[in-house]
């Protein structure tokens, strides 16, 4: 029946996006239109455009579930981006780049960069970085999105993965930007019904929103998950099956009395008894609760054929093996547990889930770079970029901002709320945290929601996956196609042999996003994670002095792009605690105020400092200042 109902609700998304596709086609005639829609959108295609490509299935079950574990001071990141996702970037931004990109007939951001320093080679530079790792972004929006589908509906991975390439491939390249954004409209009115729904429905099994937020505020980390620590009750011990004498293990006399946190309240056979029973079976009693799966343990030597059997509250086991072996002494020892749900969030909230973690904390770090990693690099992402251009007019971009201000609003403040509360409806249910945030969303809408609804939420996933994926398609597509290709290594012609080349090129990145899915390498996860950190450090600086400071000079601009780039690289190589273990085994420095930080707090300010200063040393030449004068003649 699942795969019934996956075929159905596929051919009604390959139906629609056909059709979609094909009215997009019909409206490409020029590179213009594929590139910018002909720069004919209105407000409200803009808006759910530019929400439908910003929030994508990372931030609807990744940031969900990231919000499970360091709880509602992750909200701050919902305010953050509407501060500078929305108000900011189409305030500050929005509005000089529409007109430079008219001004200089600029369609992606390498070549509004390339036309306003009169350089081909920053345009092919520009467009290869931002190629080579949004090919990687990309294919790890699929691989989320397809591992939820062969959990749900056992389709394999594979089929997946292909079934959704292909789809966003062929509407992209047929239609180019009419069709994507067209579909972003569609696709982000699933992504708000699914979204609203699935909060409403927490809220109401939590009894409201007062009830809900006192809930999450009354679970403590012992609720949530701390591993086992020495208690009253020894842990490694012995016992003998014999009668000879047994050592009693002894533990400092500060740790000897602890009954506090997560211990062994009592075990049984005890310490050091002898004349064990050879079929007796062992019985662990804990302080609190204790999520199974958890739970290790060991005995030397080992007689095999272990089996657990839990109380009704998950405070004992009974662990029956073979028979023990006659005269001989055994070591048992529970060598990892985890109390409550066995959730990391006992330790990444130690100040609970309602609450801001203590200043400087490494949880504080962990927040701070989320919120200002993602708040701050949206203002220099391509695919985002994009969407100025293709606005009909400055009243389209500004009619834009409230309904855009909404969507985001609605999809972020719903997202990081109802993480949090996902921990209260799985202590309340029996459920315990699935091993990773990713998929504690999914684990709670699966096993706590009616099945139409599993669906419902499965297709607002993919629609946020599918509108992402589709704008990065054609961000990384334009890239090669139309900024390394045609206007790097000077191969272009007309309009049409532009819009073959690019539709080739955009070809080639469905294809390699496709094969990287279908065997993705480690490096994906790595890249992905620095994403939109790399593409802030790289570009916005730049970026940003070309929109407002007319004597940025062509070399203030390479130093400062390249500059941004090799530290954000090298810090993510060497110093990252996320991604240096990764690359070279470990981080060159353990503390954790250096290795926690996102490079963004330092790369930025370099990028820009790099910028400023060159640009003062090195002037604009004759070329340079006319083109410049070109730029800001409607500004």
């Amino acid at each position: 029946m699942d795969v019934i109902f996956f075929i159905v609700f596929m051919a009604l998304f390959v139906g629609m996006f056909s059709i979609i596709g094909f009215f997009g086609y019909m409206k490409t005639k020029t590179a213009e239109d594929y590139f910018v829609a002909g720069r004919k959108m209105g407000s409200i295609v803009i808006a759910f455009s530019y929400g439908a490509t910003f929030i994508s299935a990372v931030a609807l079950i990744g940031f969900s579930g990231i919000a499970s574990l360091y709880g509602h001071a992750i909200l701050w990141l919902a305010l953050l981006n509407i501060l500078v996702g929305i108000l900011i970037a189409f305030i500050v931004y929005g509005f000089r780049t529409r007109k430079m990109g008219l001004s200089l007939k600029a369609v992606t951001l390498p070549e509004l960069l390339g036309n306003r320093f009169n350089s081909t080679r920053l345009q092919a530079v520009s467009g290869l970085i931002i190629a080579v790792f949004m090919v990687a972004y990309t294919s790890a929006v699929f691989l989320a999105v397809s591992s939820l589908f062969v959990v749900t509906f056992g389709v394999p991975y594979e089929v997946c993965v292909v079934i959704f390439t292909i789809v966003v491939g062929v509407y992209l390249i047929v239609g180019g930007l009419y069709a994507v954004m067209w579909t972003h409209a569609i696709q982000g009115v699933l992504m708000v019904v699914g979204m609203l729904i699935l909060t409403v429905g927490i809220y109401g099994m939590l009894g409201g929103v007062g009830p809900a937020h006192e809930a999450a505020a009354d679970m403590t980390p012992e609720d949530l998950g701390v591993p086992l620590h020495r208690g009253m009750a020894p842990n490694p011990w012995n016992f003998t099956t014999g009668n000879q004498t047994v050592v009693i293990t002894l533990y400092p006399l500060e740790q000897l009395f602890i009954d506090d946190g997560f211990v062994i309240k009592s075990i049984s056979p005890p310490p050091g008894e002898i004349g064990v029973p050879l079929n007796v079976d062992i019985v662990i009693v804990f302080n609190h609760k204790v999520a199974p799966s958890t739970f290790i343990y060991s005995c030397d030597p080992d007689p095999g054929g272990w089996s657990e059997e839990w109380n009704e509250g998950y405070t004992q086991v009974t662990l029956s093996r073979d028979d023990f072996e006659q005269e001989a002494i055994y070591t048992f020892e529970v060598t990892a547990a985890t109390s409550g749900i066995g959730s990391p969030a006992g330790e990444l909230a130690p100040s609970g889930l309602t609450s801001m973690p203590p200043l400087l904390s490494p949880s504080f770090l962990m927040i701070l770079t989320l919120i200002f990693g993602v708040g701050i690099g949206v203002l220099a992402q391509p695919q985002l970029i994009v969407r100025y251009l293709s606005a009909k007019n400055e009243k389209a971009l500004r009619r834009a901002i409230p309904y855009g201000g909404v969507f985001i609003l609605l999809m972020t403040f719903t997202a990081f709320s109802i993480g949090p509360l996902c921990n209260v409806l799985m202590a309340n249910n029996g459920l315990f945290y699935p091993g990773s945030p990713d998929k504690v969303v999914p684990l709670v809408v699966d096993e706590l929601f009616p099945q139409w609804f599993v669906f419902l939420f499965l297709f607002a996933v993919l629609a946020a996956a599918m509108s992402t994926a589709s704008a990065l398609f054609h961000t990384a597509g334009a890239s090669i196609g139309r900024d390394v290709y045609e206007k790097g290594l000077k191969r272009g012609g007309s309009e049409k042999k532009s819009l073959l080349i690019t539709r080739v090129a955009t070809l080639g990145i469905v294809c390699a996003t496709l094969i990287i899915s279908l065997n993705p390498p480690e490096v994906v996860a790595i890249m992905t994670a620095f994403f939109f950190g790399l593409m802030a450090v790289t570009f916005l600086a730049p970026y940003t002095l070309m929109l407002y400071w007319k004597k940025t000079s062509r070399a203030g601009a390479w130093v400062g792009m390249l500059g941004g780039f090799i530290f954000t690289m090298l810090w993510y190589a060497l110093v990252y605690f996320k991604t240096a273990p990764q690359i070279i085994g470990s981080s060159i420095t353990s503390n954790y105020m250096i290795n926690m930080l996102d490079p963004i707090f330092i790369g930025l300010p370099l990028s820009f400092f790099l910028t400023f200063v060159v640009s003062k040393i090195v002037k604009q030449d004759k070329a340079e200042t006319q083109t410049m004068q070109k730029a800001f003649e409607n500004i």
